[in-house]
């Protein structure tokens, strides 16, 4: 195994099995072709033409466009093509910098092909030059069981900014208060586009690092993590390359923090953390 299967383990997705999806003559999502026979489902929402799926023009405000992916969620559910009972909206967007078109249950992004975001911390330490970092243990009961983790991550919910989400998870799943959160530094981005059962997982992650004092000692509040663990960056930079111990996600974001700290080289792998045509998406972000 290498850095690089772990770059592809996150871009597992054969374009041919896709069509485009449409909202306001925008592209917004994708939807596998063998989806379309529960589009078809729903006449007065969705038109059909090839190679593409449209969100009729009558839908014409946030509140109509909810409803109708509100509806496909609702029959997902129904016919047990969507299982897991956790319910959080997340936001659509023409442009990360402007305001959300729709808000869609976050376990039906995948159907769509949303893009989807969320916030990443790695939590670390400077000791002689040496770097270690805290690592966590998910649960077992949740979703990836028993998976390494960062210090803290979580999905970017409807009308909450990457600040406050970024300032909610790391108190939730590390205990780390608002003030020393606010130290990290971001350090940019990673995106993926993952094939699921259910059709086209796609998430822009921004990601931040926050050297911690060594006093610290990270505590869970919320149940997703069961351990957490200070390893030195070869020891987890090895498991990395060598397992899928950790969560697949979180391994690139760990792999952008040794690029950021000149712990590893590669041109190669910086490229591949992104998708450029995902990040069209971000026009004019800033961080916070």
């Amino acid at each position: 195994m290498s850095y690089l299967q772990r770059l592809l383990d996150c871009n597992q997705y054969n374009k041919l099995d896709f069509v485009n999806f449409f909202i306001s003559n925008h592209q917004v999502g994708y939807i596998k072709k063998d989806n379309l026979k529960i589009i078809n489902k729903f006449p007065n929402y969705f038109l059909i033409k090839k190679n593409k799926v449209l969100l009729k023009n009558g839908l014409n405000n946030f509140n109509k466009r909810t409803y109708a992916i509100n509806k496909v969620f609702e029959y997902l559910v129904k016919e047990k093509l969507i299982l897991t009972k956790h319910r959080e909206y997340f936001p659509v967007f023409k442009f990360f910098d402007s305001k959300a078109i729709l808000k869609a249950q976050r376990a039906v992004g995948s159907f769509f092909g949303f893009q989807f975001f969320g916030v990443h911390l790695n939590g670390y330490l400077k000791k002689k030059n040496k770097y270690f970092m805290w690592v966590g243990k998910r649960s077992n009961d949740g979703n990836f069981p028993n998976d390494l983790d960062q210090i803290s991550a979580g999905g970017l919910p409807y009308n909450v900014s990457v600040k406050n989400n970024l300032i909610k998870e790391s108190f939730e799943e590390a205990n780390i208060d608002k003030s020393l959160v606010l130290n990290s530094k971001y350090q940019g981005t990673i995106s993926y586009r993952v094939e699921t059962f259910l059709g086209l997982s796609r998430h822009i992650l921004f990601c931040y690092s926050l050297e911690l004092p060594d006093e610290f000692t990270p505590k869970n509040n919320d149940g997703e993590i069961v351990k957490f663990y200070l390893w030195k960056i070869e020891k987890i930079l090895e498991i990395i390359k060598n397992s899928r111990k950790f969560k697949f996600d979180c391994a690139l974001v760990i792999l952008l923090f040794a690029l950021k700290k000149k712990l590893i080289k590669s041109k190669k792998i910086r490229m591949m953390l992104n998708d450029r045509l995902d990040l069209k998406i971000l026009r004019k972000f800033k961080e916070y």
